[in-house]
């Protein structure tokens, strides 16, 4: 992700979080219980915000892929190395793309080969439509072909994919929305009525039996969200 710090420094952000989160939760709530609750989140908060970089950055690459795809094939149609258009992508264009092959780049002047460079690019950045172009790379090294036309249909392909994808997540999108709300919905609903009547839900944090009800409404909670999620989810 190109972050400049130090990986112990997630596992103290994560104590820290967790701890902030557990004695905001118990001064608010007066509960031992309620404050574990709270303080769950917080410990999962760096690494939850480490997964949405993660995502966004992936995202961003998938997008600017395309445009990368087409400045290959114009270089290799106007006489440059594949080598030299990748150079070309890791100059000009902007982050994260240009990142990555600036990588690959580097890995070419060390002396691995074209296949194995863009192989690491995959393993980094795991995609369907990076994949079709490493597998293109490594299918007309072995038995020859014209790469400029061949990448040039695999941005084809990667248009219409994501096209249909834009398509698949406005048809779908009314049905994730619902999902999230009818899986917050009781948690904010528990909340708000723990803090106008202490004493009608105190039992369901300080009782055996109310912590295990918790456990059974939360299980149930992630397993409606995943179904509903799964549904949803249509692969192209």
């Amino acid at each position: 992700l190109f972050l400049t710090i130090p990986p112990q420094q997630l596992l103290w952000l994560s104590v820290l979080g967790g701890f902030f989160f557990l004695v905001t939760g118990f001064l608010l709530s007066q509960s031992l219980a309620l404050g574990l609750v709270f303080a769950l989140p917080g410990a999962l908060s760096p690494r939850v915000a480490l997964m949405i970089l993660r995502r966004s950055r992936s995202l961003k690459f998938k997008d600017q892929l395309n445009g990368a795809l087409r400045t290959v094939t114009n270089s290799l149609r106007s006489g440059f190395s594949l080598p030299k258009a990748f150079q070309l992508i890791a100059a000009d264009m902007p982050k994260p793309i240009s990142q990555e092959f600036g990588i690959v780049v580097q890995e070419l002047r060390l002396g691995i080969e074209i296949e194995e460079g863009l192989e690491n690019l995959l393993e980094r950045l795991p995609s369907q439509d990076l994949e079709l172009v490493v597998t293109s790379v490594a299918i007309s090294n072995s038995v020859g072909g014209n790469l400029a036309e061949v990448f040039d249909r695999i941005s084809t392909t990667i248009r219409e994919r994501t096209r249909i994808e834009g398509r698949i997540d406005a048809l779908t999108s009314q049905g994730k929305i619902q999902g999230l709300m009818v899986s917050a919905l009781p948690v904010f609903l528990g909340l708000a009525l723990y803090w106008i009547d202490p004493e009608l839900m105190s039992p369901m944090f300080e009782r055996t039996i109310g912590l295990v009800i918790l456990c059974v409404m939360g299980l149930m909670e992630c397993l409606g969200y995943f179904f509903i999620y799964k549904i949803t989810n249509i692969e192209v």
